[in-house]
C-alpha cells in the first residue's frame, strides 16, 4: 500500500490500519529499552502505568511484560484501539478512549509511572498538549516518571531506515506541519502529518505544567563495522526519549 500523495489523518480509520503495518523496527530497537530502563526501578505488582497515546497497544503489552505494571492505555482515536484490543489483548492491559487531553478518572497522586511515545508530534494544538501535560502531572504520585519519547527535532529531512521526518532541506519552525514517511511491512509506505517542535518547546510543555526540566536521551544503533554503508541512525537519533519526574 503507498499513501505518499496523500498524506493521512492520524485518527482515521485508513491511518489507523496502515499504521498497523508499521514497520517498528527502529522504535523497538531505540525507544522501547530507553523507555523500560528508565522506569523499571518503579515496577511492580499492582503498580499503575500509563500508556498515554498508546496508539496499537505496542509499548503497552511491553510495559505489562516487563515490569508486572497495571497499565492503562489511552488513545483518543476508537480504530487505534479496536486494533490494541484485537492485536494486544493483556491480562494487564486496560484500553481506553480518551479526548486527548483529560484524566478526570483518576485521582490526583494514583499513577506510578507514565510514557507518551510519539504523540506530541501528531496533535497541532499546543493547548491540548499543555493541558495533557498537566494532567499527567496531576495524577502522578510525587517522585514517579513520566518518559516522553518523539522524533528528534534535529534529524528532520534524514531518511532513516523506517522513518523520514521532513524534507531534505526543508527548515521548521515550532507548529510547522511536516510531511512525515513511515515504512510497512511490505516494502511500502504511507505519509502523514506531525508537527515540528524544538527541544526547547518540548522542555517548556514539562517546566510549565510543574515538571523539573527532563533529562534528554538520543539512542542510536551501534554501528556494523563489516557494512559497506552505515545507516544514519547509527550516527544521529531518529527519536529522543525525555525523562522527568513528578
Amino acid at each position: 500500500m503507498t499513501t505518499d500523495e496523500h498524506p493521512l489523518d492520524w485518527k482515521t480509520s485508513t491511518a489507523a490500519t496502515a499504521y498497523r503495518d508499521r514497520d517498528m523496527r527502529l522504535a523497538e530497537q531505540l525507544i522501547f529499552p530507553a523507555v523500560l530502563r528508565q522506569i523499571e526501578a518503579n515496577a511492580g505488582p499492582g503498580r499503575l502505568a500509563l500508556d498515554v497515546g498508546c496508539g496499537t497497544g505496542a509499548v503497552a503489552t511491553r510495559l505489562a511484560d516487563a515490569g508486572e505494571w497495571e497499565v492503562q492505555g489511552l488513545d483518543p482515536s476508537a480504530d487505534m484501539l479496536g486494533i490494541a484490543r484485537a492485536d494486544r489483548s493483556h491480562p494487564r492491559v486496560s484500553y481506553r478512549l480518551f479526548d486527548g487531553r483529560a484524566l478526570d478518572w483518576l485521582a490526583d497522586d494514583s499513577v506510578d509511572a507514565a510514557v507518551c511515545c510519539l504523540v506530541y508530534c501528531t496533535d497541532q494544538d499546543d493547548d491540548r498538549l499543555a493541558g495533557l501535560t498537566a494532567e499527567i502531572r496531576r495524577v502522578l504520585r510525587p517522585g514517579a516518571p513520566y518518559l516522553l519519547a518523539d522524533l528528534n527535532p534535529v534529524t528532520t529531512g534524514v531518511a532513516f531506515s523506517t522513518v523520514r521526518h521532513g524534507e531534505p532541506g526543508a527548515v521548521y519552525a515550532d507548529g510547522d506541519a511536516v510531511p512525515t514517511r513511515l515504512r510497512l511491512h511490505d516494502g511500502s509506505t504511507m505519509t502523514s502529518t506531525t508537527y515540528y517542535r524544538s527541544l526547547d518547546r518540548y522542555r517548556r510543555f514539562l517546566t510549565e505544567a510543574g515538571f523539573p526540566s527532563p533529562t534528554v536521551a538520543l539512542p542510536t544503533l551501534p554501528a556494523d563495522a563489516s557494512a559497506a554503508d552505515a545507516p544514519p541512525e547509527t550516527e544521529v537519533a531518529p527519536y529522543m526519549v525525555l525523562t522527568t519526574h513528578a
